[in-house]
């Protein structure tokens, strides 16, 4: 037997009858930067090229039944909004180039974050949403206690069935870290230079829109529920596939070759 699941959440008090009624389904995007001073330069100028190229093409990913939107959480000394709140892709796409400076609080970042994954907060919709997308980009080591940030966001439930993916930049990252992030090592993925970190970008970002953004058909048996692990480990799989393919594929190998950053 096979069902249609919508991955919707109501892990805070919620009183779906009070929502008006839409024909759309929200999920935001949430993309946490890092902007410290190891970023400052070509990185951070090839990165802010990226974004504003690829945020306009994240219109329409989600499909006509889905309200796309993306925030964006920048890290350096301290944190910081750079949107307000989650733009609608469809009505706010143009990018706001970044600076870098500072060191790496990156686990401030993370207690900010938990904070905002809230339906009082960042979450906010008229209707039952999915679970977002986090894709964190750094290119350093935390300066900060990242593991004390990192264990209040784990107990957020929309991080939980959310979709995690982290992207080294450079050479120097720390690898442990973002496999702590995303729980998954098959998420962690590493840019070597801009051409790497171009295509890497673009296909995380829209590929983690659209799988995030979808209903899955989940066969299970007669007398068994269905539960938001199921959804979550499905989607988590079809975004690993993603990922692994990108990084095996001869085409983006070949692009090692390229220079990369000083």
């Amino acid at each position: 037997m096979s069902k249609e699941l919508d991955l919707d959440f109501e892990f805070e008090d919620y009183d779906p009858l009070e929502a008006k009624p839409i024909s759309k389904k929200s999920m935001v995007i949430f993309f946490v930067i890092d902007t410290s001073e190891s970023m400052r330069g070509k990185k951070i100028d090839d990165l802010n090229r990226v974004m504003s190229e690829i945020i306009p093409e994240l219109a329409g990913v989600g499909g006509s039944n889905t309200e796309l939107k993306y925030a964006v959480l920048s890290f350096s000394s301290g944190c910081k909004w750079e949107t307000s709140e989650p733009f609608i892709v469809d009505e706010n796409n143009k990018w706001k180039d970044l600076q870098a400076g500072g060191i790496t609080d990156l686990g401030m970042a993370f207690e900010e974050l938990a904070a905002m994954l809230s339906r009082k907060k960042f979450l906010k919709a008229p209707s039952l949403s999915y679970a977002p997308v986090i894709f964190l980009m750094t290119d350093g080591y935390p300066t900060d206690n990242y593991k004390k940030g990192l264990q209040i966001l784990k107990s957020n439930n929309w991080y939980k069935y959310g979709i995690k993916v982290a992207l080294g930049i450079g050479d120097y990252f720390n690898e442990a870290v973002l496999e702590e992030f995303t729980e998954n090592k098959e998420l962690v993925v590493k840019a070597s230079n801009t051409a790497q970190l171009i295509k890497l970008v673009r296909t995380i970002a829209v590929t983690s829109s659209q799988i995030g953004s979808k209903s899955m058909t989940v066969a299970k048996d007669d007398n068994e529920e269905f539960s938001y692990e199921d959804v979550q480990g499905t989607k988590e799989e079809e975004m690993v596939k993603t990922v692994q393919d990108t990084v095996n594929d001869d085409e983006f190998i070949d692009l090692e070759y390229e220079d990369g950053w000083e």
